[in-house]
């Protein structure tokens, strides 16, 4: 099994999670254009798959990185530190994701509420 196979085997368990009705007060933000195809960008399960390995689910915060919600960060500084990253601490998502994306995840992360 490859190395990659073994790094996303959790994303259905990760996906199914984010199924699950979140954190009170959480808005889903508006779904964003995939250009490819113009199908709306599936922001709940890109986090899954990406960021809450780092971030935990609804961005509560996992053992490697910040928590994201309730973050004091402008949507458009959020949206910066999605493209350029933090040296030391996370990397680029540039080459990762799509314009569209990046600024569906910066709507996202604003909408979770800071929680307990």
């Amino acid at each position: 099994m490859s190395s990659r196979r073994l790094r996303r085997w959790p994303a259905w368990l990760l996906t199914a999670a984010l199924m699950l009705p979140g954190p009170a007060g959480a808005e889903e933000p508006a779904p964003a254009a995939d250009p490819a195809g113009g199908k709306p960008v599936d922001v709940k399960a890109l986090f899954a798959n990406q960021c809450s390995w780092c971030h935990g689910a609804y961005g509560m915060k996992a053992d490697k990185g910040p928590k994201l919600a309730g973050t004091r960060m402008t949507e458009e500084q959020v949206r910066q530190r999605i493209l350029n990253g933090k040296p030391g601490a996370m990397p680029s998502f540039r080459k990762v994701f799509s314009p569209e994306e990046v600024a569906a995840f910066a709507r996202y992360i604003k909408s979770l509420p800071a929680g307990d």
